[in-house]
């Protein structure tokens, strides 16, 4: 997997020196290779790649620093990371089973580790959580995220490639339309610094000869870690890194074979490793209460069109309308539409390829991103957004456990982490051709100006327009000494009721500290034959809260219907919460009539109290 000519120099890697496993570069290459940098001054290399990552986030996030814990990106979805984000060190600290909890969905309870919770984040940022409360938090990691998954990739291409093409690859992997798209309320998808170590330690294991059993336990610990921010990840990461590994083998054979012995002891220790840290959580999670079956997300929805690839959507600041009119189309999510990378950047790094195809990065990647593309594509081909009939090499794999509940679209990852790598070996190859050409005709500092120039025109495309926030607010009730009127511990019904597109209640039972168990929530469930859904409202109860909410029945038609009466009673709340919300005197009128009492204005919500 090692580049041949320009390879990175031990000093500026931090890596021993080591015999390449390619040829080596010529006299003549070497009498022209770059002059090496200080050791101090190389050293500082990485420390202004990662101040600049850091401040384009800051900037790409600049909405939500204007005000700090009072906005979100994406609402709804936020809403719910923020509620992980606070729950898991309270449950630990409380003693609670931070995994299989009543807190939501009461009585019933739900597992969390069906619904993304990032338990790693959240231990991660506690004490951020506990001195500004969790949307800080979360504004925190979804600055964090890009930077440090453009500055993973950075680090580890540093082996390969010079500083500056590796700090090109970090800005397109991590800055790209997929991590900047899911940005908008995924924030188990953003942490992608997975990716880049996997091919780190595979190059150790495999390429480097370093110690199996070590690499191996290191690899474990990546594994776990990645699990406990996103299983979904680390599944597709799994996927991928296999198909590499064939890859690499096809067109390496004979040194393939003489380390098979060391990659599997080393993935046999990777096993054993994350195994053990891991065995918690996942036996709760498929063994515990509460547990799903079946897929979580719809096939065929959210994968890349055939033109996802060269068609900008709303995303990007440059989208003529024409190209609009298309990518809306699109199946799915808006945020899930994340593959595009624009026709100048694709010719040019088919361009590469070609041209440098025998580069060991290149043969490696080329092929790699050209199946995750394919693969994108889901299971039936979409085509300007109609579904065509036509089958595609995913299918098999919806078939298979975790993959199946994994979207495809979601591989423009590791499709971004493919073209970023064969562009920089790319940008590397040129930079080396234009020393060697030096001379009067065209001085080097003009051919270093070309390069710029050119990667400028490669990713122009791809850069993001300003990302949209949305307000939140807490009611002083729940931050305040007011919520003490609760029975700590009880259940609460809080209105407007939790459900997918509302989640506003989550936010304020975070907000209190999980003083009371909230009935409803934006979670995944078992529904009646153990399948998940995203709690689908089926009680009549809240059926009629929810209608009334969205202006589809009145208090007085719920009161009339038995059932709904029934279903409070058997819910039987201590605390009836309702917050503002649209039609909240027709919500109020409901819950008085059920509670047989009025209710009480405090701290900015309307308070019934149905038990001593």
């Amino acid at each position: 997997m090692r580049t041949t000519g320009t390879a990175a120099d031990p000093t500026e890697t931090g890596e021993s020196a080591e015999p390449s496993d390619g040829p080596r570069p010529s006299h003549h290459h070497r009498r022209h290779r770059r002059r090496r940098p200080p050791r101090g001054r190389a050293g500082l290399v990485p420390v202004a790649v990662l101040a600049g990552y850091l401040t384009l986030a800051v900037v790409v996030f600049r909405s939500a620093w204007a005000d700090p814990g009072g906005v979100v990106y994406g609402y709804s979805d936020s809403v719910l990371f923020a509620w992980y984000l606070g729950w898991v060190p309270h449950a630990l600290s409380e003693g609670l089973d931070p995994f299989v909890t009543s807190y939501l969905n009461a009585p019933t309870g739900t597992n969390i580790l069906w619904s993304t919770p990032v338990p790693l984040l959240g231990l991660v940022t506690a004490p951020v959580t506990a001195l500004f409360g969790p949307v800080v938090s979360l504004t925190l990691l979804l600055t964090l995220a890009p930077a440090l998954s453009a500055f993973a990739l950075f680090w580890v291409l540093r082996r390969w490639v010079p500083a500056a093409p590796a700090a090109v690859a970090g800005l397109l992997y991590g800055f790209g339309p997929y991590l900047v798209g899911e940005s908008y309320g995924h924030l188990h998808l953003t942490f992608a610094v997975f990716p880049p170590l996997l091919l780190l330690l595979l190059d150790d294991l495999i390429v480097r000869r370093r110690p199996p059993v070590r690499t191996g336990v290191r690899l474990g610990l990546a594994v776990a870690a990645q699990a406990m921010i996103s299983e979904e990840v680390l599944a597709t990461a799994a996927l991928l890194g296999a198909l590499g590994l064939v890859i690499a083998g096809l067109t390496h054979r004979a040194a393939v074979r003489a380390r098979v012995g060391a990659l599997l002891r080393g993935l046999a220790a990777c096993g054993a490793t994350a195994g053990a840290l891991l065995a918690w959580p996942l036996t709760a999670q498929f063994l515990g209460g509460q547990r799903v079956h079946g897929n979580i997300q719809p096939h065929n929805v959210a994968v890349s069109d055939l033109l996802t690839f060269v068609t900008p959507t709303p995303a990007q600041r440059i989208a003529p309308d024409v190209a609009l009119r298309h990518s809306v189309r699109f199946t799915g999510n808006a945020v899930e539409v994340t593959g595009y990378l624009g026709l100048p950047l694709l010719l040019g790094v088919a361009a590469i390829a070609v041209r440098f195809r025998r580069e060991p990065l290149v043969a490696l990647f080329a092929p790699l991103g050209a199946v995750t593309a394919l693969l994108s594509l889901g299971g039936h081909l979409h085509v300007d957004g109609r579904v065509t009939g036509i089958r595609l090499p995913w299918l098999p794999l919806e078939s298979l456990p975790v993959i199946s509940s994994a979207l495809p679209s979601r591989l423009a990852l590791y499709l971004a982490m493919s073209v970023a790598i064969v562009l920089a070996v790319g940008l590397t190859r040129l930079a080396d051709s234009a020393r060697l050409a030096d001379s009067a005709r065209l001085p080097w500092p003009v051919a270093r100006a070309g390069l710029v120039l050119l990667t400028a025109v490669l990713l122009a495309p791809l850069v993001p327009r300003s990302h949209v926030a949305t307000p939140v607010s807490t009611p002083a009730f729940f931050t305040g000494d007011a919520v003490r009127a609760v029975p700590a511990g009880s259940t609460a019904l809080v209105l407007p009721y939790p459900y997918p597109t509302r989640t506003e209640a989550m936010l304020w039972q975070a907000e209190a500290g999980y003083r009371f168990r909230l009935a409803g929530c934006y979670c995944t469930v078992p529904g009646p034959d153990g399948r998940a859904v995203f709690n689908a409202w089926t009680d009549p109860l809240n059926s009629a809260l929810v209608a009334i909410e969205q202006g589809r029945a009145d208090a007085a038609g719920a009161l009339a219907d038995p059932a709904v009466r029934a279903a409070f009673d058997r819910l039987a709340p201590a605390a009836v919460i309702l917050g503002p919300t649209a039609h909240r005197d027709e919500l109020a009128r409901l819950v008085t009539g059920l509670a047989g009492a009025g209710p009480a204005d405090v701290a900015g919500v309307r308070l019934w109290l149905t038990t001593p």
